[in-house]
């Protein structure tokens, strides 16, 4: 008798934890992230975000800028003052104003910046270019 044989599920390509505190956006990125090979961790804020941070370890963090309890510049601020995650690349998303956001972005020690409105596969190109061109784009 044959046995029904699972072909294993190919590992992840990346492991990136996304903070973002719209449902509808959180899961459309969430989505595109996955289908490019990524394993996505999300959450609804910074918060959540930090305890995720002490559970795994992630090859990035996509972060919204204004999120409650614990915004992403917030998140960012932490981040880069924990010397066990100072180095994790992070990209902060936000509708605030291109330029003033990208300068509040840094200045807390985002590695990139990018503005809403963001198709999710302008959101998957970004991310594979931090990674490294990691990502393999599937439908993204």
């Amino acid at each position: 008798m044959e046995e029904d044989v699972v072909p294993p599920r190919a590992a992840p390509l990346a492991s990136v934890l996304l903070a973002e505190d719209d449902p509808d956006i959180r899961d459309l990125f969430a989505m595109a992230l996955e289908g490019a090979g990524a394993a996505v961790t999300a959450v609804a804020d910074g918060s959540q975000a930090l305890a995720a941070l002490e559970d795994a370890t992630f090859d990035l963090l996509v972060t919204d800028m204004w999120m409650p309890k614990v915004s992403g510049l917030d998140l960012c601020k932490r981040l880069r003052a924990d010397p066990a995650l100072r180095e994790l690349p992070v990209l902060m998303v936000s509708a605030y104003g291109r330029l003033r956001g990208r300068e509040e972005a840094m200045l807390v020690g985002a590695t990139e910046y990018v503005q809403k409105p963001l198709r999710p596969s302008q959101l998957v190109s970004k991310v594979d270019a931090m990674l490294g061109g990691r990502l393999v784009a599937r439908g993204a």
